[in-house]
C-alpha cells in the first residue's frame, strides 16, 4: 500500500488532489477486501475490485495462516465439536468459509507473491511518474512579492555640458523597451554608450539632469514611491558589515525592509529562500570578513533579494570576477529570475556561457541610441541573424563569443 500512495503522490499535482484520491482508494480497497462485504455478496460486475484489492489478498493470506495453524485447525475448540456439527469441517475451516475465504494453505503463498508483484509494479510506475510527470507552479501560490513588468518608452536624458553650462548633452536618445517577470534583460554597449545611465534612469536613481519619456510598472506610471517599494538595486561595490554572518546580513535586510504586516516566520522564510537560490547554504553561518569576491557578490544580491522586491537591478555583477566565478554568480541570478522576478542587468563583455543565460538584450551604441532590442533566442540566434543581415557585417566565426562579436559589429558600423 505504501508504494501505491507513493505512486499517487507522483502523479497528482498537489496535496489537495492526492489526499481525497488516496482516501477514496482506501475505502474501495477495504469495502471489497472480503471482510465488510464477503466475496459472495459482491455483485458479479464488481467482483474484479475484490481480486485487485491488495488488502483482500493480504487479509486472505493472514486469515488462512492464522486459522489453519495448529492452534485453530482442530475439531474441538472451546467445548464445541466443529467436525461433528459442521460436516467434518474443523474450527479454522469453518470460520474461513463463513467469510468466503479459501481454506487451502497455498493461498498464503499466492497472497505474498501478489503483494510483491503489486509493490514492484507500482514502484516502476512511480519511477516513470517521478521521471516524466511535471507540473507548473500554480500562479496563485502565495508570494511575498507581486510580479512586475517594467516598460519604458521614448526615454531621453539630458545633463548640463561641463564645458558649456548653457548647453545640454543628450545621453539617452529615445530608448524603448520592457522587461517581464521571470526573465533577465541585459543592458549592454561599448564604453560610454550609456548602459548604466539608462538603468539608473529606469531605477529612479538620477536626481540631476532632465528626463523625458514614460516608465511604467505593470502599465501604471512609475512614481518614486512605487519604484522604491518594488525594486532592489545591486551596486558594483560590495559594502557589508564584516563582523556579521551572511545569514545575519540577510535577516537584517529582511526584517528592516519588508513591511511590518508580514509575519516574522515569512521573513525568516525569505532569508532561507535567498540562501537556497544563491547557493549560500555551506557558508550561511560564516563571518563576512574573509569572504571571496564571488561570495560577496552573491551576498550583495541576497541582501536586495531578502527585501522581496519584484524587480532587481544589477550593475555589472560579474565585474572583477574570473570566468568560473562569473558563471556561478549568473547561475544564481538565473535562479532568482526563475522565481518570477524581473531582472535588469548591465554587463560588460560576458563570456558566451554567461551571455546565453540572458533572455533579452538592449544594446546601446555610443551616443545613447538603441542598436538592438529583443529576445536573444536559443543560442542568441535572433541576435546573430539580425547583425548578419546588416550589409557589410561579417558572419559570426565558428566558436566565437556572440557578445564580443556584436560589440565589434556596432563599433564598425558606427565608425562607417
Amino acid at each position: 500500500m505504501g508504494m501505491w500512495f507513493f505512486f499517487l503522490a507522483g502523479i497528482c499535482p498537489d496535496a489537495n488532489v492526492v489526499m481525497p484520491v488516496g482516501m477514496v482508494s482506501i475505502l474501495v480497497f477495504i469495502i471489497f477486501a472480503g471482510f465488510v462485504v464477503t466475496k459472495s455478496q459482491i455483485p458479479d460486475y464488481l467482483i474484479w475490485a475484490h481480486w485487485i484489492s491488495p488488502i483482500a489478498w493480504g487479509l486472505k493470506a493472514m486469515a488462512i495462516n492464522q486459522y489453519r495453524s495448529s492452534d485453530f485447525d482442530v475439531c474441538v475448540y472451546d467445548g464445541v465439536d466443529y467436525c461433528e456439527k459442521y460436516n467434518g469441517m474443523k474450527m479454522g475451516e469453518y470460520y474461513l468459509n463463513l467469510f468466503d475465504f479459501a481454506t487451502e494453505k497455498e493461498w498464503v503463498a499466492y497472497g505474498i507473491i501478489y503483494l510483491l508483484a503489486v509493490y514492484v509494479f507500482f514502484m516502476f510506475l512511480s519511477y516513470l511518474a517521478m521521471e516524466y510527470v511535471r507540473y507548473e507552479t500554480p500562479d496563485n501560490v502565495d508570494k511575498n512579492f507581486v510580479p512586475v513588468t517594467v516598460a519604458f518608452q521614448d526615454l531621453h536624458y539630458w545633463v548640463p555640458d561641463p564645458h558649456n553650462p548653457k548647453e545640454q548633452l543628450e545621453l539617452l536618445k529615445g530608448i524603448n523597451g520592457y522587461a517581464i517577470p521571470g526573465s533577465i534583460t541585459a543592458l549592454m554597449g561599448s564604453t560610454g554608450a550609456g548602459k548604466t545611465t539608462l538603468m539608473d534612469v529606469i531605477a529612479g536613481r538620477k536626481t540631476g539632469g532632465k528626463i523625458t519619456g514614460k516608465i511604467l510598472l505593470n502599465g501604471y506610471e512609475a512614481t518614486d514611491l512605487a519604484i522604491r517599494r518594488s525594486t532592489g538595486y545591486c551596486e558594483q561595490m560590495d559594502v557589508h558589515s564584516e563582523a556579521a554572518t551572511i545569514r545575519e546580513a540577510l535577516t537584517f535586510s529582511s526584517f528592516l525592509r519588508q513591511d511590518a504586516s508580514i509575519s516574522d516566520a515569512k521573513k525568516y522564510d525569505s532569508v532561507n529562500e535567498c540562501i537556497e537560490l544563491l547557493g549560500l547554504e555551506d557558508i550561511a553561518d560564516q563571518i563576512i570578513r574573509g569572504s571571496s569576491v564571488e561570495q560577496m557578490k552573491r551576498l550583495t544580491i541576497g541582501v536586495e533579494l531578502a527585501a522581496q522586491p519584484s524587480v532587481i537591478f544589477l550593475d555589472e555583477p560579474t565585474s572583477g570576477l574570473d570566468a568560473r566565478s562569473a558563471k556561478i554568480i549568473m547561475d544564481g541570478v538565473r535562479k532568482v529570475a526563475n522565481s518570477g522576478r524581473t531582472l535588469i542587468c548591465t554587463i560588460h563583455q560576458p563570456s558566451a556561457e554567461v551571455f546565453y543565460l540572458f533572455d533579452r538584450l538592449l544594446l546601446l551604441q555610443r551616443g545613447g541610441q538603441t542598436a538592438f532590442y529583443g529576445d536573444l533566442g536559443e543560442n542568441c540566434r535572433n541576435l546573430i541573424d539580425y547583425f548578419e543581415n546588416i550589409p557589410g557585417v561579417a558572419p559570426l566565426p565558428v566558436g566565437y563569443n556572440p557578445a564580443t562579436w556584436m560589440l565589434e559589429c556596432i563599433v564598425r558600423t558606427t565608425s562607417v
